[in-house]
């Protein structure tokens, strides 16, 4: 850059090419050796002082640029994580759960594309890997529920005998819905619902078979939601499309949020809703 104002300042034509830069960096070094004396210049040409001699007399090459360690560190990480990726499969991938499903055709990532990084978690009894968001806990060690062998209540035994409160409260689905608004939590059905074009079949198979609830639990959870959330004004406003978000999104997350308050894992939830043995 200093070559080039000087050439355009002094108005003359350039006749050097990019392939001249190296010569041009040398001679720019050696010209600040030359002329400048290193004792006032502190650490910014500390690693010149034992070789600056040498590299005046040109028995010495200069470095022009030094790849950071730091740097190097990045580019190692990044590699080792992108191996890993490639090399473990998402046990909910197989039963189209998976929060970063990818595509039976073509073998690429359908849902998050941008996403570069992942966490995962390994299930210390059968040894099979699931994403961090598809695991939906943290636990150490972690148990995906392979050998569950525990009943669990219910949801609609618990709807039932004490209403749709005693499951869900309106703080909870208040932080649900912002949370899956804001991508704080990571969602299948919350991408597919904003991109409903990238698989309709994947669509309708995450959506609820069977609810076997009366229209009263219904209508009751229905009004738990809009009275926790702003959805019923906006679909006042005419947002009709946001009564796909509450059945198709919110309805179904939040069954899997109810369960994981019990210590169910995201993976068997969703297990467990394809089953209907939690209605």
């Amino acid at each position: 850059m200093l070559m080039s104002a000087m050439y355009i300042v002094m108005e003359s034509q350039f006749d050097y090419s990019v392939h001249d830069m190296p010569v041009l960096r040398r001679w720019w070094c050696l010209l600040l050796l030359e002329n400048n004396s290193l004792n006032s210049c502190g650490k910014i040409f500390a690693h010149w002082t034992k070789e600056c001699q040498e590299l005046i007399a040109g028995k010495h090459t200069p470095v022009f640029s030094l790849k950071r360690k730091a740097e190097q560190q990045d580019i190692e990480e990044t590699m080792t994580q992108t191996a890993s990726d490639v090399q473990r499969m998402c046990m909910a991938d197989s039963m189209q759960f998976c929060v970063y499903q990818t595509s039976n055709n073509t073998g690429e990532r359908l849902l998050y594309p941008e996403v570069n990084f992942m966490k995962w978690v390994q299930c210390k009894t059968c040894r099979g890997w699931l994403h961090q968001d598809c695991a939906g806990i943290e636990m150490e060690p972690f148990d995906c529920g392979c050998e569950d062998s525990i009943e669990h209540p219910r949801i609609k035994d618990a709807v039932d005998s004490g209403g749709i409160h005693a499951v869900f409260s309106k703080t909870q689905i208040k932080t649900l819905h912002d949370d899956l608004l804001s991508g704080k939590i990571r969602s299948n059905r919350m991408f597919l619902w904003r991109n409903p074009a990238t698989s309709l079949r994947l669509k309708q198979h995450l959506k609820i078979r069977t609810l076997s609830w009366s229209e009263q639990r219904m209508f009751e959870l229905l009004r738990f939601i809009e009275e926790a959330t702003t959805i019923s004004e906006k679909i006042k406003r005419g947002e009709i499309h946001l009564l796909d978000f509450v059945f198709d999104v919110m309805l179904p997350e939040l069954l899997i949020k109810a369960l994981q308050e019990h210590g169910i894992t995201r993976f068997r939830a969703e297990q467990m809703m394809a089953c209907g043995n939690i209605f």
